[in-house]
């Protein structure tokens, strides 16, 4: 199967969802160009990606731990990890409590990607039913979170909802999407867990979240992770209002679907530029209980009021 680096969302659509046959491959031999980084980095404990200006990159399966150590000569500190979802393509054999302390150690940040049900007006086998569409997005939010900690990511780290394309034009495709992510975000937050989005500038998810992002009982992702290929490395789009996940609430994938090697090992990656800054705000309290919808969603709107 091949695959286009001109459609972000299609490209992790193939990548993610169908076969881990579509994995990075430690296949091509010829290096990229660029400024190697320090060999070693101070180790990490806190949040991911918590406050992180900088390259990161994405790749299907989490590599290896003697390829990470390799990949300490590139300009990359950040790597995008699969932690779950029912849409999730690849297998995760490396992809372990203590691989995760490791990678931690070597100054490696993450942004933890979660490959849940997709629009119900997308192509994809597993969607969002309209009907539990609030029911779904705790649910995958409880799994997310679940499976954070199994790895040992710290409470107040970003997990990022991976939705991708779907079109725009049916309003109750978009309201479902929106009643999902809001109900994720909402139980991320009760899990101690910040939210993050990720969706291509041209996907009916960005404008979607975009127009709901200060409605009233809409309770917006923490993060915006977008996918727009055009080889640049900043944060600012003109698809994003200038207002919108700021400051420092936004992360772009600036390149797909390509080898770069670094310390003799190559792997197929997306490149993204992130520009974060873990906020102040606290979200979990004692007086939210997850079996008290009306209560979590008043502390949500509370707490996005005070952001």
């Amino acid at each position: 199967m091949t695959t286009s680096s001109a459609v972000p969302g299609l490209r992790r659509a193939a990548r993610r969802m169908l076969t881990a046959a579509v994995a990075g491959m430690l296949l091509a031999t010829t290096p990229v160009s660029g400024t190697a980084g320090s060999a070693r980095a101070a180790g990490y404990t806190g949040p991911h990606p918590g406050t992180f200006t900088g390259l990161g990159f994405d790749t299907c399966a989490a590599p290896s731990d003697a390829a990470m150590t390799a990949w300490l000569t590139s300009p990359y500190r950040a790597l995008g990890i699969y932690i779950g979802g029912v849409n999730r393509g690849c297998k995760q054999a490396n992809l372990t409590r203590s691989w995760v302390a490791k990678q931690q150690a070597k100054g490696w940040r993450f942004f933890p990607l979660y490959v849940g049900l997709q629009a119900p007006c997308s192509k994809y086998e597993r969607r969002i039913d309209p009907a539990r569409a609030a029911a779904q997005g705790r649910a995958a939010a409880d799994d997310a979170a679940a499976k954070a900690r199994e790895l040992g990511l710290a409470a107040r780290s970003t997990i990022i909802l991976d939705m991708e394309r779907y079109p725009a034009g049916n309003a109750a495709c978009s309201t479902a999407v929106l009643e999902f992510s809001s109900a994720w975000t909402a139980r991320l937050h009760d899990h101690d867990y910040l939210s993050g989005l990720y969706t291509d500038v041209a996907s009916a998810g960005l404008a979607d979240h975009v127009a709901a992002y200060s409605r009233v009982g809409h309770v917006r992702p923490d993060l915006l992770d977008f996918a727009n290929w055009d080889g640049v490395q900043t944060t600012t789009d003109p698809k994003i209002p200038s207002a919108h996940w700021v400051p420092k609430r936004r992360m772009k994938q600036y390149r797909g679907d390509h080898h770069e090697t670094w310390g003799g090992v190559t792997i197929n990656i997306d490149s993204n530029y992130l520009d974060v800054e873990l906020p102040t705000t606290r979200y979990r309290s004692a007086t939210v209980s997850p079996g008290r919808p009306w209560a979590r969603a008043l502390w949500s709107r509370v707490a996005q009021a005070l952001r």
